[in-house]
């Protein structure tokens, strides 16, 4: 159980949020999948019983098909990748995403981002993590509302200008707050959540 990033209120330093990753052993594809699911559940119970003292915890999904705590004043989100779980959990509500590195064909790139992107990453040196940074944004971000799929990603444009300077070109941008980090040098980690309180009081933990 690792500690990827911590947010703080900057005027009470109450924790606001917390996200952890577990490392898990690489398995048959879809065996995989199924353990890493329940292992980002595992991962979720302990960070909200650690952070947050809540026990035996219920989640129920919304109609978009948001995890939803049945507790009010706490909200929870997990993602899980090949040899990965990642769960997140505060007093906000929140998004979060976890890819490798993705093979990407140019079909892709057109359905999912927009133009300044798909230039961007057909330029990059390492094409599929840099596809995988904007992917993970948007997921976040997809996340954090709740609407998944629903959403057109090519609509949602992103600058990446470091993994904590990101630019979100969309209405909702001055109450949002994007980070992204690299766990274990292979897997991109992207989070979403409001711009306050937390913001700039977010700790960072070596990975």
């Amino acid at each position: 159980m690792t500690e990827l990033l911590s947010g703080y209120d900057q005027n009470t330093q109450m924790l606001v949020f917390r996200v952890y990753a577990e490392t898990l052993p690489d398995t048959e594809r879809r065996q995989n999948h199924r353990q890493a699911h329940f292992a980002a559940l595992d991962l979720l119970g302990a960070a909200l019983e650690k952070d947050f003292g809540v026990r035996h915890a219920v989640i129920h999904r919304t109609g978009l098909g948001k995890p939803k705590l049945l507790h009010d004043f706490l909200h929870v989100n997990i993602s899980h990748c090949k040899g990965l779980a990642v769960a997140a959990a505060g007093r906000v509500p929140l998004g979060v995403d976890a890819e490798p590195p993705r093979k990407v064909r140019d079909s892709l790139l057109t359905k999912v981002c927009t133009a300044e992107e798909a230039a961007e990453i057909q330029h990059a040196a390492d094409k599929n993590l840099a596809f995988s940074r904007f992917w993970t944004l948007k997921e976040a971000y997809a996340k954090y509302t709740g609407e998944g799929i629903g959403l057109d990603f090519a609509k949602l444009g992103f600058t990446i200008r470091s993994c904590d300077d990101i630019v979100f070109h969309h209405p909702d941008a001055d109450r949002l707050h994007f980070c992204q980090l690299m766990f274990g040098g292979q897997t991109v980690i992207s989070l979403c959540v409001p711009h306050d309180p937390v913001h700039p009081d977010v700790i960072r933990f070596p990975v």
